[in-house]
């Protein structure tokens, strides 16, 4: 056999789906039915069968009004029912883990949300009984179809910036600065993978990755600068762990390095700025979705259209529904074509390595290594 009858691109990893229809379940009241539901609803051959939450009386009125089938408020009747091929999970993270397990061991193929898992040994968990299966995995890191975002990939891809020497992060909002604004009991329990860190960085980290490589030495550290908060569903101001701001430094593999600082307790919601800088060029991600840049000698120009706060579908909750609506085709698709889905379960289980990174190196005071030259990660 020559060496080229080797080469495959695109090879198939599964037996491709062939129903004309594919039947998803969602779980999750919450983003699940303002998100999962209406950008599921936007790709062809994709129907919502099912909906499932915590709360038999809640969920059903959901189900009625968002015009699903069927309800459940246990995710195993769902996945003995036979009412679906297909599931996207999104439940608090520290549910991720069993959810997509049990969907696994069911033969459903699974979307799970962000932060993948609670922990590196979790997520890869979840990666070795999806391959395992057989399914079709993914994980909703659907900023990557963010425009500007998706348009920085191209443009790093033909060359514009050269090679990497630097790329920052730094994003300030006030979601978090009022102490009195109730908040999901996840988000504020350390536990439960709540915190900026994992909510709001794995987004980033996922990016990073996506438009420079692999990531293979972490330095940082997290913070709680409110100790204390109003939580959904508890009386009064109650003492809280997880991380509300946070900070870390990465190298990539080809020596670039990268920061990343995140507050959500800023006292002025500013929004988020990202700039790469390369041999070449400079590229500038601005809140609102706009994107500048300028090669080496030139002056800097918009390379996105004007942009309106509060137009179309390029802010707030549509700006969600878009993205994931154009992630969801794309793991659909592998469905259909037996192909590899991304961001896949490996993209998540790499996220989560440089999470639980940075929090190994505020306790040991060091660089963590994820190279995988000095000790296996």
């Amino acid at each position: 056999m020559s060496l080229s009858e080797h080469v495959v691109t695109n090879a198939v990893v599964r037996r491709p789906v062939e129903r004309e229809t594919i039947r998803v379940g969602v779980i999750g009241a919450g983003f699940g039915a303002s998100v999962h539901v209406p950008a599921l609803r936007r790709v062809p051959g994709v129907t919502v069968a099912a909906i499932c939450g915590a709360h038999a009386g809640r969920i059903r009125d959901v189900a009625a009004e968002l015009e699903i089938p069927a309800s459940f408020s246990d995710y195993r009747e769902l996945f003995e029912s036979g009412a679906i091929d297909a599931v996207t999970i999104a439940t608090p993270p520290h549910l991720h883990h069993p959810v997509a397990l049990a969907a696994c061991e069911a033969g459903l193929h699974v979307l799970c949300e962000k932060p993948m898992a609670r922990s590196v040994a979790e997520a890869r968990d979840m990666l070795r009984m999806a391959r395992e299966a057989g399914v079709c995995h993914a994980v909703a890191h659907q900023m990557r179809h963010d425009p500007a975002r998706h348009r920085l990939k191209e443009l790093l891809d033909d060359g514009f910036i050269g090679r990497l020497h630097s790329v920052s992060v730094m994003v300030y909002r006030s979601a978090l600065a009022d102490p009195t604004r109730r908040t999901s009991g996840w988000l504020t329990d350390a536990a439960s993978a709540g915190g900026v860190l994992s909510a709001i960085g794995s987004h980033y980290i996922d990016a990073l990755r996506w438009w420079f490589g692999d990531i293979h030495w972490v330095a940082g550290a997290v913070s709680t600068a409110i100790p204390e908060r109003a939580i959904s569903g508890r009386e009064g101001l109650l003492p809280v762990d997880a991380d509300d701001n946070t900070a870390f430094v990465v190298r990539f593999s080809n020596g670039a390095l990268g920061s990343v600082h995140i507050s959500y307790t800023s006292a002025v919601d500013i929004g988020e700025e990202i700039i790469a800088t390369g041999s070449d060029g400079v590229l500038i991600i601005q809140d609102n979705g706009r994107l500048f840049g300028a090669r080496r000698g030139e002056r800097i120009q918009n390379l996105l259209p004007a942009y309106v706060p509060g137009s179309g579908d390029r802010s707030g909750p549509a700006r969600h529904i878009r993205a994931f609506s154009i992630l969801v085709g794309e793991w659909i698709l592998a469905m259909r074509t037996g192909a590899e889905a991304s961001p896949s379960f490996d993209d998540g289980a790499k996220v989560q390595e440089v999470l639980d990174a940075v929090s190994r190196s505020q306790q040991l005071s060091r660089w963590i290594d994820l190279s995988g030259n000095k000790w296996p990660v």
